[in-house]
């Protein structure tokens, strides 16, 4: 079977997007969102850095695709963050209402979800993902959903049913309605129940206790044409995927649940609407050592912190290369940092148009969805060549790589402040100690000579200790303990070449 076609071949994002080109109509529509109530975390980006994936492989194969990305910003505002526990003052009287009318305390943004929106749209420019973004309390208010919210009213017992046994529930409450007014008086959503419906027009109560806000017993009347209501997210879901006739959508694992969110949405698509839902894709947590990202608990490290410490498209090939319902353990430290940008180096060397092992053409395609890499210099040089120099201008110079060297310079920076480079590139050249075996580092200088190649110089050590009747280890152990006062450094070949021979053969003997 042709590799295109042969889905153990192929990566997770043309997985879904031949699927998508199989059983659904062009235009192929991609659809993720957030509910913007608070600072950006790092499992957020996997909503849109997936969805982006899978609209790029769309247009790919396809040649057409959209992304649409949904700001649930009308959702009720229920929690103050950590970081805004200063203006709790200013924001607990706001508890209750929609997001997108509630005041920002910083004054810099039309509300307190336009805040944190603007945070995540200036991530996605960041990552190159640019989405037609659609405002939840924009799409209300322009009557978008009103025809759903006509039709889930007047078919309210048919949708109440199909709620209630897709989520497995007993029962339900009396008062269920499809609608959530906003209160006329306080403004909440989360507070207000209907009272009556008839023909597009109602009345309701705002008198429920949600714990963080209670109603302020407000009774009132509205129309649909109104615009002055929410659905309950269940059917909200479904609408605005029937709104834009969205193709495919994802969720995290908790979504996926039997009787859980996306269980609803696929019941009010088929029986309701009378037509297939979506493509439904799951894709798994994103953990630090073994344990879900979690900002509330501190697990796991910021958005800041990733987008300081990791270069971009390092960040985005972390995420999309393992499979997409796999939970992805991401962790900078000493132990991970280097295996993970060697593998990124490694996959941006390969030829995505030649035959390749099943593991490295999805490491090829992986490696496609990133903004590709910004040096040419292995990061290893680079590393060794500022241990030796302490100078990036010189670095850049003798790796023919300025451009590359200066970008990887503040990440490198930052890495050996936290302690995250590994001993082996970090030393002062000359520092060195007495060796165990003089006669064997005397003999081994005597043989360099210009023009060697790393092969030639790593080859000569081993012949060196053989002739001199010593283990290799213990000969490689010698140098680097002459040259740098540690047991083990870069690899010797390379390490010698980019010291120069000159200075090589100076150092030893000395």
């Amino acid at each position: 079977m042709d590799d295109s076609s042969d889905k153990k071949n192929m990566h997770w994002s043309e997985i879904i997007a031949k699927d998508v080109i199989s059983s659904k109509e062009a235009p192929y529509v991609v659809m993720s969102g957030i509910t913007t109530s608070g600072p950006l975390h790092p499992g957020t980006l996997c909503e849109f850095m997936f969805a982006d994936a899978i609209y790029k492989s769309l247009k790919k194969l396809a040649g057409e695709a959209k992304f649409v990305f949904v700001a649930d910003i009308l959702d009720a505002f229920d929690n103050i963050p950590a970081p805004f526990k200063q203006y709790e003052k200013e924001l607990t009287p706001h508890l209750g209402k929609p997001l997108a009318h509630t005041p920002d305390p910083m004054g810099c943004h039309d509300s307190f979800a336009g805040h944190f929106l603007s945070e995540a749209t200036d991530a996605m420019a960041r990552f190159d993902v640019h989405p037609e973004i659609m405002r939840a309390d924009q799409a209300y208010a322009e009557g978008k959903y009103d025809k759903y919210a006509l039709e889930f009213s007047e078919r309210k017992e048919e949708i109440k049913k199909i709620v209630q046994e897709s989520s497995l529930r007993e029962t339900m409450p009396d008062d269920w309605h499809p609608i959530m007014p906003i209160c006329e008086q306080c403004g909440k959503v989360a507070t207000t129940r209907i009272l009556f419906y008839s023909n597009g027009e109602y009345e309701y109560s705002c008198d429920r206790d949600v714990k963080y806000a209670k109603g302020c017993g407000y009774k009132g009347k509205a129309k649909i044409s109104d615009h002055k209501y929410k659905l309950l997210f269940r059917i909200d879901w479904p609408a605005r995927q029937d709104m834009m006739h969205v193709s495919t959508e994802g969720g995290s694992v908790d979504h996926h649940t039997r009787g859980g969110t996306l269980s609803t949405v696929a019941a009010v698509h088929r029986e309701f609407f009378k037509h297939d839902p979506p493509i439904f894709y799951k894709f798994g947590f994103l953990k630090y050592k073994g344990k879900k990202y979690s900002k509330s608990k501190g697990i796991g490290h910021s958005v800041h912190e990733l987008m300081q410490l990791l270069p971009i498209p390092v960040f985005e090939y972390a995420l999309l290369r393992p499979d997409i319902q796999e939970d992805k353990e991401l962790v900078l430290d000493e132990k991970t940092l280097l295996p993970l940008i060697s593998d990124f180096e490694h996959a941006a060397s390969l030829d995505p148009g030649a035959e390749l092992a099943r593991a490295d053409r999805k490491k090829s395609i992986s490696y496609s969805l990133t903004e590709k890499k910004e040096w040419k210099a292995p990061l290893v040089d680079v590393l060794a060549n500022y241990a030796i120099h302490k100078d990036w201008g010189k670095v850049g110079e003798l790796l023919e790589d300025p451009e590359g060297v200066k970008y990887l310079s503040k990440y490198v920076d930052q890495w050996l402040q936290r302690g995250w480079i590994p001993d082996k590139y970090v030393f002062e050249l000359g520092k060195g100690e007495a060796p165990s075996h003089p006669e064997a580092i005397k003999k081994f200088a005597d043989s360099l000579r210009e023009g060697m190649s790393d092969e030639e110089i790593h080859t000569l050590v081993f012949e060196t200790a053989k002739s001199s009747d010593i283990p290799p280890k213990e000969l490689f152990q010698d140098l680097y303990k002459v040259l740098i006062g540690k047991t083990m450094g870069p690899r010797f070949g390379k390490f010698a070449i980019i010291v120069g021979i000159p200075r090589l053969k100076e150092l030893l003997s000395s």
